[in-house]
């Protein structure tokens, strides 16, 4: 489940004791690993962490100040894309003009006792702030459970964790400062620039580049996190009071199984100690099985449900307890592509269910775990959470598996329940479908957008669909 030993070796044996020595016949739809190769002599390509998004820049440049960076955004040629760290999915980056890293805009370079905020540089690392936030006495209220992505990025896509009282990690910033197209370096707050600050905490990276931002913090503190395995339909017919009973919950149904991970995370208590152990390679363990049951005619997905069912309901509760910005994230080494929409609070249950009916009805090839989170309602023109309290909701395939097809299966459920997709994760919805889903702000951001960059610079085809340019 990408956080904890969800198998174990006990599910490869299960598999093998349920089908002796029958072999499976791999995987189909496998795609590349990497979209571009290296030519000597030729560009160097920037590729996402994914393997699904590429381009080959002319100009790549790395500022290491504000100054440095208004010069770049004076002098830049063709399209400006900037890039932290690499993990969005969907196409926000790519340019074959000029590309700014922001590597080297990193660090904290102020913080307030009193009011418990820090400002950081963009291009800081998330998990580079824990540390230096806990060595001020601050603490993140919140994190998303990567934590490699860079603050910049982070913000401009509107990236969330889970809590139904928290926002997302736009709504925690306080003030910022935008370097535009145009060479200047614009101080944004509610009380400055107040549209433009509206705009710049989901911007898509379509206004300019953030060099620095405040975010709100709190006391440093610590959390104990709870895994079990549970029956799905109990925890979605019991999810308000879960949401209620735990600073943050979130859970993870597996396709084709009646079964369901939960993660509950609290204020840890003085006794709360680690039990068990994450292990991040689980998933390999599950596509393991998946392939050497699936491909049996007509009982190969009920099997491997079957195995899945047995075998996860003998799983035991693990936690994991220490400070907060090391229980929050968890480690990746398995490589995947991931389409999420949120949809209305309510609406997530039920949405989640028809997704999980869906793969099962029509045998897609989608075995990760779902991935539902709950995130409070704010209002952040783009945000995916404007005006609402959100359930969101991914699916997940492979780094090596073509995701298109059954991503094109599920994503139309998303649309049915009013969903609306993160910006940074796979989708295919243009302007006019997406001016009708944020019916409130969208004309005003395009208004903001069109001030600060009217020829258009910060555009790559990818923005340019998403805006109607």
């Amino acid at each position: 489940m990408k956080r904890r030993e969800l198998l174990r070796g006990s599910l490869v044996a299960g598999a093998g004791a349920a089908l002796g020595a029958v072999g499976g016949c791999g995987p189909t739809g496998t795609e590349p690993q990497a979209p571009v190769t290296f030519e000597p002599g030729g560009s160097l390509p920037w590729i996402n962490w994914a393997g699904n998004q590429s381009c080959l820049p002319n100009w790549r440049l790395a500022p290491v100040s504000e100054d440095q960076l208004v010069g770049v955004m004076k002098s830049a040629r063709g399209v400006v894309r900037a890039v932290g760290g690499s993990h969005s999915f969907s196409a926000v980056v790519p340019t074959d003009d000029t590309l700014v890293a922001t590597d080297l805009l990193s660090g904290m370079i102020g913080h307030d006792p009193e009011r418990l905020q820090a400002t950081f540089l963009a291009g800081t690392r998330l998990n580079a702030m824990g540390p230096m936030l806990d060595a001020v006495g601050q603490a993140l209220p919140n994190m998303p459970d990567m934590d490699y992505p860079a603050l910049g990025g982070s913000i401009a896509n509107s990236v969330h964790a889970t809590g139904s009282t928290f926002g997302s990690a736009s709504s925690y910033v306080t003030a910022l400062t935008l370097a535009t197209p145009s060479g200047e370096l614009m101080e944004c707050s509610a009380d400055r620039n107040a549209e433009v600050f509206q705009a710049a905490r989901t911007s898509i990276g379509a206004l300019g580049i953030v060099s620095r931002m405040t975010l709100q913090n709190q006391h440093a503190f610590d959390l104990t996190e709870v895994n079990r395995v549970e029956n799905m339909n109990d925890v979605f017919d019991d999810i308000q009071a879960r949401l209620r009973n735990h600073r943050h919950f979130e859970c993870f149904p597996m396709p084709y199984s009646s079964q369901c991970i939960t993660v509950a995370t609290d204020i840890a208590a003085p006794a709360d100690a680690n039990a068990g152990e994450d292990d991040p390679n689980a998933v390999n363990t599950l596509r393991n099985l998946y392939e050497a049951t699936a491909w049996i005619p007509r009982v190969g997905h009920g099997l491997y449900g079957a195995i899945l069912d047995s075998v996860l309901s003998g799983e035991s509760t693990t936690v994991r307890t220490g400070p907060s910005y090391r229980v929050f994230p968890h480690v990746r080494i398995v490589r995947f592509r991931e389409m999420e929409y949120t949809v209305p609070a309510a609406a997530g249950p039920e949405c989640a269910r028809e997704i999980l009916r869906t793969i099962e009805a029509r045998r897609l090839p989608l075995y990760f775990p779902l991935e539902v989170r709950y995130v409070k309602a704010d209002d952040i023109w783009l945000s995916m959470f404007e005006g609402q309290d959100g359930c969101s909701i991914s699916v997940h395939q492979f780094g090596d598996l073509d995701y298109r097809a059954p991503f094109a299966e599920i994503e139309p459920i998303f649309w049915k329940y009013g969903g609306r997709p993160h910006w940074g994760k796979l989708h295919t919805l243009d302007a006019d479908r997406l001016a009708g889903i944020y019916p409130r702000h969208w004309q005003d951001f395009q208004e903001v957008r069109r001030t600060l960059d009217p020829q258009g610079r910060m555009l790559n085809p990818h923005l340019k669909t998403l805006f109607g340019v």
